[in-house]
């Protein structure tokens, strides 16, 4: 075999980077703090003493997530909750517990609560009067008061948000082949409904020089109504979006999908468990079974090995609650239920909510079109001579095997990269024998 025909081969495989980088845990918790009344959680936040806040926020300190979700938190237009529950309890020791400080949040307006007009759930009543028994089954998502049940995302990182995108207000209809129920909403009731029952947010954080989507929902349970299964539909058809938002072509009613070849992360309570429970044909699966979705890896609870809650996120038994990676751009390393039981540390703290933190350990590997660009390779003499266009927040390295199937690739640290502004070389003798050639790039 010539050399040319054993570089055409190595040009290949120089676009696939080994997997190695920095490793970040993402988190999704549904606290279960959402109160009786508008502004309420904000104001039990106000002088940092409040039991359940502390609760959560000392369970946050045992697990020590990077990005996380936090479900079921009520939503004010100031932000004064999340800043409060970020200063005076994630940042302050919880009985000698590390403090956390998350300095970028993002929360925004949630579907609960904020009513329609209708009579959404057909009792014949439109109670427009916050608080009262009937006002929450006529709003957008079932909720007392406009924002209960929301959710906040807390970074470590830098959130771009110039580009966040949410999808609050994208309606049901206009989801193609939508499982809306035959005859229940009327047509100008399905005029105005909208799919999320909280919301969507695809929000990039900024890490080492790149990003990953965070992509955070929680749809309604699958229970609470009828035969006509109106929240199991919408509950399937709140996963799917996430779906569709990954599928190439299926996303035209919400302007357009996430690109392929984009990192991302799904987290959230999604109310549905791919084995039990009331969720409408397995609707989760339509995640953890999605080509670009990382779903193999099951978190197993941390208190427990019996087989059959040992995945379950929540006390009513279910696997509700759900971080699920890309393929591309990351590695699972570790992750866990957080559920500590009787006499084991953190078991108090985590009766606080019905639902249990989930988290997952994630490696950061280099993305093709992200480390090793324009690559060209020059045979003269008796030299290889590599040139790509590379990244100042990766390191890169040469290797070198006899066949592309090789177990073992030899490291070649005695070639020297050099770089001249974005422009990376590496020169070494031309080889004997056949021989393969791959950039292995990495973050330190």
């Amino acid at each position: 075999m010539s050399y040319g025909f054993a570089v055409r081969f190595a040009l290949l495989f120089f676009f696939l980077p080994l997997l190695q980088a920095k490793t970040i845990r993402v988190a999704t918790y549904n606290v279960a703090l959402s109160q009786s009344s508008e502004g309420r959680l904000a104001a039990l936040l106000r002088t940092g003493t409040n039991a359940s806040a502390k609760r959560v926020a000392e369970v946050v300190q045992i697990v020590k997530p990077d990005v996380l979700l936090l479900n079921e938190f009520d939503y004010d237009a100031n932000g004064t909750g999340a800043t409060r529950m970020n200063d005076r309890f994630f940042n302050v020791s919880q009985n000698g517990r590390d403090a956390q400080d998350y300095p970028h949040r993002y929360l925004a307006v949630s579907n609960t609560g904020i009513h329609s007009g209708f009579d959404l759930d057909n009792n014949g009543v439109v109670d427009r009067t916050p608080g009262d028994q009937n006002y929450g089954g006529d709003a957008f998502g079932f909720g007392e008061f406009p924002g209960k049940y929301a959710m906040v995302v807390f970074s470590k990182y830098p959130i771009d948000t110039e580009a966040i995108r949410t999808f609050e207000e994208i309606l049901w209809k206009d989801m193609p082949g939508n499982l809306i129920p035959p005859g229940f909403y009327t047509a100008d009731e399905q005029e105005v409904f909208r799919i999320s029952s909280k919301s969507h947010w695809d929000i990039p954080i900024e890490i080492l020089g790149t990003h990953f989507h965070f992509l955070v929902s929680h749809p309604t349970p699958p229970v609470f109504d009828g035969a006509e299964d109106r929240n199991g539909r919408r509950n399937h058809d709140e996963i799917r979006l996430w779906a569709d938002y990954l599928t190439p072509g299926s996303a035209g009613y919400l302007s357009g999908g996430l690109e392929e070849g984009e990192r991302f992360v799904i987290a959230g309570d999604q109310n549905a468990d791919p084995t039990k429970g009331d969720s409408l044909n397995a609707a989760i699966n339509q995640l953890l079974d999605h080509p670009r979705v990382s779903g193999e890896f099951v978190p197993s609870r941390t208190g427990t090995t019996t087989a059959s809650n040992r995945f379950d996120t929540a006390t009513f038994r279910l696997r509700a609650d759900y971080v699920l990676p890309s393929n591309e751009g990351f590695q699972i390393e570790d992750g866990a239920v957080y559920w500590p039981t009787g006499s084991q540390e953190g078991a108090s703290l985590v009766t606080v909510s019905d639902h249990r933190l989930v988290y997952l350990d994630l490696k950061l590997v280099p993305l093709i079109d992200e480390v090793v660009q324009d690559l060209s390779v020059e045979n003269f003499d008796q030299k290889l001579v590599f040139h790509w266009k590379a990244k100042s927040e990766v390191s890169y390295r040469l290797e070198k095997a006899t066949n592309l199937d090789a177990d073992t690739w030899i490291r070649l640290d005695q070639v020297d990269i050099g770089f001249n502004g974005n422009r990376a070389t590496a020169i070494l003798a031309e080889p004997s024998g056949r021989s393969f050639f791959r950039i292995v790039a990495y973050y330190e």
